[in-house]
């Protein structure tokens, strides 16, 4: 069996947040990856993952270049320079070392980047309304776990936990059934 990447969409963040810290303490379910996506009332979309962007390992690259570079002049005998001509060669070394880490950490860092199956995720994003996130969560390969979180989440109210790749139609048809229905109605399910 493939790892399993399923949806679970809920009424608002703060079920969300206390049903993820319930899966969390599962331990018979083997989770790999998590991602929270959510639509603002303007229709932003906002994704969290569990993975560091290119941008995040761009900065720590540029951070330690610079640093390593500085270091590097400093022994190659810079400090011996008169004047402001030792404190010119540091930071020019800084800006030096900066831009290379920056550059070799960012092309390493898109390299290898999983990006959490970018474009099932940002079609179900769009697909959201506005105050129900969705929870995505992939496991790993042998665990049968659509089942299993679907009695798990019953208490947190999941108004659907589904495969992802079946998530996106799901919650299409979600979103025109609660458009048919009359306003009472909805406020009773």
């Amino acid at each position: 069996m493939a790892e399993e990447t399923i949806v679970a969409v809920f009424p608002s963040r703060v079920i969300l947040g206390k049903a993820l810290d319930h899966i969390g303490r599962l331990d018979d379910l083997a989770l790999k990856h998590a991602v929270i996506i959510a639509r603002a009332r303007d229709g932003e979309i906002v994704v969290l993952d569990d993975d560091i962007s290119s941008h995040e390992v761009m900065y720590a690259g540029a951070g330690l270049g610079a640093i390593m570079m500085a270091i590097g002049v400093a022994q190659q005998g810079a400090l011996a320079l008169p004047g402001a001509m030792a404190l010119i060669a540091l930071v020019l070394a800084a800006l030096a070392g900066g831009l290379v880490g920056a550059g070799v950490s960012r092309a390493a860092a898109t390299l290898i980047d999983s990006d959490f199956r970018n474009l099932q995720v940002k079609t179900l994003a769009a697909e959201l309304k506005a105050g129900h996130p969705a929870l995505v969560l992939e496991f790993e390969e042998g665990a049968d776990s659509l089942e299993r979180l679907r009695l798990e989440l019953k208490p947190y109210r999941a108004e659907l936990v589904e495969y992802l790749h079946e998530a996106r139609f799901a919650v299409a048809r979600m979103d025109e059934g609660a458009a048919d229905e009359a306003p009472e109605m909805r406020r009773q399910r």
